[in-house]
């Protein structure tokens, strides 16, 4: 064995030797408690919980209520009726599309498109075809269409 080989075997050990001693002197020192004041105050609850043994605070959940005076009221008399998007009977015209997903249909009217939906007649409604369609604009409808303002139809006639 060389001399810089016994060294750096030298030193390798030296320091295993301290990180050792170091380690058994940290965990002595938290075991320890160590008397004085800071026994009587109340445990720390700022540790954050471990995996094996979560703090009882980490697995409570507090419901909150909302006072009534911040949750905000819509009187739906406020809205205007002739316009889309509210309950009243909506009527749109134009020529019907295929949508850009499989089994879709779109019609453009006023410069909006809508997705067409309800029970309509087929051999009324289908892409190519002018019609008139009388019914509800539905803007919180989920739809796979991924296209235009949802129209739910509730009569559907052809456009001469």
């Amino acid at each position: 064995m060389n001399m810089q080989t016994s060294r750096v075997r030298r030193s390798a050990g030296l320091t295993d030797s301290l990180i050792g001693a170091l380690l058994v002197t940290v965990l002595a020192a938290c075991g320890s408690g160590g008397g004085g004041a800071a026994d009587t105050a109340e445990p720390s609850t700022s540790a954050a919980p471990t995996a094996l043994s979560p703090s009882p605070e980490a697995t409570v959940t507090e419901e909150t209520t909302v006072p009534d005076e911040t949750t905000p009221y819509l009187d739906p008399s406020l809205g205007d009726s002739s316009k889309p998007g509210s309950a009243s009977q909506t009527t749109i015209s134009g020529t019907v599309e295929a949508g850009v997903e499989s089994g879709c249909l779109v019609l453009e009217h006023d410069g909006t498109v809508y997705g067409i939906f309800g029970n309509y007649d087929s051999s009324i409604v289908y892409a190519g075809a002018k019609v008139t369609l009388h019914g509800q604009i539905d803007k919180g409808m989920m739809s796979t269409c991924q296209q235009g303002t949802p129209f739910v139809v509730e009569d559907a006639e052809t456009a001469d």
